[in-house]
């Protein structure tokens, strides 16, 4: 063998009871991407999914002994305080084979790359923004002259000069993110059937990018600081879908997709012409999309539905209007209502996007959230009102928020990516922390009872006579509304005092 491609374990962190950031982001076929095209070029691939084979970092390690190869490439994912973990498992690979050229790409390394690049320096080099054609090229100067490969002539690709001192890291210029996406070869899928067995969604990659301009999101910049939404067409989707429905009888799909719908008219017209295919080709399947809320329209979710449609990931985000200005969503607070209440119309509860504290909150927009998820009957499910209640904004190097937080700092010198901050209001800090306390010891809660009972903890159906996640979720709720009216009262408390002396 030649190339490895690696996805690497991703175990669940015990502090925040989430196992990946950006989910299904970090699992949208990079990997298989690259698979399909190296292959399509005749090179000699493996991929090796520890995470689907449930491998520890040390088993990792031990099956990599085993191997010989000469470049292996890692899909990088932040695992918060785990991240170091990971790279000190590759560092364990490269010593046990000190010839290897290790590559990583992803969202994670193309924005940390500096900061990999000088605290780890047995990484060859590093992929930034879109993979596929920037490995393939590594893979063609590595495999084919090892000896004297020239890797300043790579677009997109990041390594150490001479030394490893930050100031010595070259850069090539970036890519150009391609924009026939049809011409790609459909993503290489293996151990289908452990991924069915466990239950793993086949996820399908219809566009890469996003119009939007979020300022807590990196989407736009992991492509270039020009990128914009770039779709296949509804035919080259219906084949890749059909041609797996075929050869492995696949009835659920997921599209991994950050934004489903493209812009304006032409992005709901492509989702129907998509919808038709599905429906006049007779392919039975179920399939759920992410979207934003100004997408979501009756006729059109009306023809998906038919399709199969069944699950969407809504990026609402928030309840205050204030907030939703902040981060240049360009959405309403009544778009948000009026997406929820169309879903809902056709038999879809969606799963939500939603910051409750951000650094600029006020206990006012902490409130209007509030108010907001029980308005919208948003807090049913224990374990998702337990999400829902506590999650604090995070801020990644790529966002405008991380440009304006970071002020070069991090949570922590060894986890690069994500940065501290303060929030503007102390009472905000102290209720996020304290709710914080409260949700996660519920979770923990949560996932104890699960587990004696074998239990699907995020599943959409609520069921009114499990009287332990009826009592957990009254709990929440009713521990949020008293933490905050506290420190609502508290807040009034001072200010009539400041008034009157």
């Amino acid at each position: 063998m030649s190339i490895v491609l690696l996805e690497h374990p991703r175990p669940r962190s015990p502090e925040r009871y989430e196992s990946v950031v950006n989910t299904p982001l970090s699992a949208c076929l990079m990997t298989g991407y690259i698979a399909s095209t190296l292959m399509s070029r005749h090179h000699d691939v493996t991929v090796v999914d520890a995470n689907l084979y449930e491998w520890s970092f040390d088993k990792t390690v031990q099956e990599f002994e085993k191997k010989s190869f000469k470049l292996l490439g890692v899909h990088l994912v932040y695992l918060w305080e785990y991240s170091s973990d990971i790279l000190e498992a590759l560092s364990c690979i490269k010593k046990s084979n000190p010839d290897i050229h290790i590559n990583l790409y992803g969202h994670f390394p193309t924005f940390a790359f500096k900061d990999l690049l000088t605290e780890y320096p047995f990484i060859g080099s590093i992929t930034i923004g879109e993979p596929e054609e920037t490995f393939l090229e590594l893979a063609d100067a590595v495999i084919n002259n090892s000896a004297n490969s020239d890797l300043s002539t790579i677009d997109g690709l990041a390594f150490n000069g001479s030394d490893c001192k930050t100031d010595n890291i070259v850069r090539n210029r970036p890519r150009t993110p391609s924009t026939t996406l049809d011409t790609l070869p459909s993503p290489y899928r293996n151990d289908y059937e452990l991924k069915k067995k466990k239950g793993i969604s086949t996820y399908i990659l219809a566009s890469r990018g996003c119009y939007g301009k979020c300022t807590f999101c990196y989407l736009d910049n992991f492509y270039g600081d020009e990128s914009q939404w770039r779709g296949r067409s509804p035919e080259n989707i219906f084949k890749e879908i059909s041609d797996i429905y075929d050869k492995h009888g696949e009835r659920y799909f997921y599209f991994a997709d950050a934004n489903f719908f493209g812009p304006g008219r032409k992005g709901k017209e492509r989702a129907r012409e998509l919808a038709k295919l599905l429906i006049d080709n007779g392919i039975n399947i179920k399939f759920g999309i992410e979207c934003r809320v100004n997408d979501v329209e009756g006729s059109t979710i009306d023809a998906l539905v038919n399709a199969g449609l069944t699950d969407v990931f809504l990026g609402v985000e928030s309840g205050s209007q204030r907030s939703l200005t902040k981060f240049r969503k360009f959405t309403t607070v009544e778009e948000n209502r009026s997406a929820i209440y169309t879903l809902r119309k056709y038999g879809i509860e969606p799963n939500y996007g939603f910051i409750m504290f951000e650094p600029d909150s006020s206990l006012a927009d902490v409130r209007a959230n509030f108010e907001f998820l029980k308005e919208m009957k948003m807090l049913n499910i224990p374990s998702i009102t337990a999400h829902l209640l506590h999650h604090k904004q995070t801020i990644f190097q790529g966002t405008f928020d991380y440009k304006i937080k970071s002020n070069g700092s991090r949570t922590d010198s060894e986890i690069m990516y994500e940065c501290d901050y303060e929030f503007k209001e102390k009472s905000v800090e102290d209720l996020s922390e304290d709710i914080n306390t409260f949700c996660l010891q519920s979770l923990k809660e949560i996932f104890d009872n699960r587990d004696q009972k074998n239990m699907e903890v995020d599943s959409c159906t609520y069921d009114e006579n499990d009287l332990f996640s009826r009592e957990m979720n009254e709990k929440l709720i009713e521990y949020f509304e008293d933490s905050l009216s506290a420190f609502e009262n508290s807040e009034e408390k001072a200010l009539t005092t400041d008034l009157h002396g």
